[in-house]
């Protein structure tokens, strides 16, 4: 190649390089992950979770803006982000303490907390030992009882209690891949797990894509008795990640009211869900 051409080849690469770089800052970066009914990428639902509602509700929203979708593995999305790589991940829980170097914005929406989801039998035997809301400080301690969570799943204040009692035991078990928390519940269901901590809108999500009635319970925790959890958007500790919060921020009223995105939280959480306003 003679010098000219060369000389052109890398003046190319720098102008598309300042180019892309100059693209991604006018970009919502989604990562996104196979997790129903948060995001639901393969079957009758495609497409219909409610954080695929409030993906899309942001678009509408933010039409002046570029929106790419990136499907990855949950643990690879955080992975990145704590990379500081340009990246925002919805339906995270508002400022939690094991994501807390992340960017968040306002609240988009509300859950009901966490609870134990379990067989019908197992559901008698632990009320009847540890009462209805279940005290899940005791709960974990029981020898006799197996408990599972995807690996990516971390449930605020209780995980602390998950890691000095049950984390690295016997009782314990991680389960990964896509849908891990939807497979989850068909080893509770066939007796390979006894429980695990969820929210009721997953144990929706599997009863309603079953053939036959799942025989699962949903017990509410003492420990979250009387409180709801912050759902928002986390983007990457950057200047792009400040950024992008910022434009999103200025959308959250109208995603607070977009039909969409409330028909379908209505779905999976229930018509009585939790509501920001």
């Amino acid at each position: 190649m003679s010098f000219q051409k060369l000389v052109k080849a890398l003046l190319f690469t720098l102008l598309f390089c300042q180019s892309s770089r100059a693209a991604d800052e006018e970009d919502i970066i989604w990562g996104v992950n196979s997790s129903p009914p948060f995001h639901v990428f393969y079957g009758e639902y495609k497409n219909l979770g409610f954080c695929d509602a409030l993906v899309t509700a942001f678009q509408r929203q933010l039409p002046e803006l570029s929106h790419r979708i990136r499907k990855l593995p949950s643990r690879r999305i955080t992975m990145l982000m704590k990379k500081n790589k340009n990246l925002c991940f919805p339906c995270l829980i508002n400022k939690a303490s094991y994501n807390a170097e992340f960017n968040y914005t306002e609240t988009t929406h509300l859950y009901q907390p966490h609870g134990i989801i379990t067989r019908a039998s197992t559901a008698s035997e632990i009320v009847k030992k540890y009462g209805h809301p279940v005290v899940f400080s005791e709960l974990v301690q029981d020898p006799d009882l197996r408990f599972a969570q995807p690996t990516e799943r971390r449930y605020g204040r209780l995980q602390g209690v998950l890691e000095e009692f049950l984390i690295d035991s016997d009782n314990f078990s991680f389960i990964s891949g896509d849908n891990a928390n939807v497979n989850l519940l068909t080893m509770i269901a066939n007796e390979r797990i006894d429980y695990t901590i969820d929210y009721s809108s997953i144990m929706a999500y599997y009863n309603e894509t079953q053939e036959k009635p799942s025989g699962l319970v949903f017990l509410p925790i003492e420990e979250y008795k009387n409180e709801f959890i912050e759902g928002a958007v986390g983007c990457s500790n950057n200047e792009w990640g400040r950024k992008a919060v910022n434009q999103l921020n200025r959308v959250i009223p109208q995603i607070k009211t977009d039909p969409d995105f409330q028909r379908a939280l209505d779905k999976w959480m229930g018509s009585n869900r939790p509501r920001t306003d």
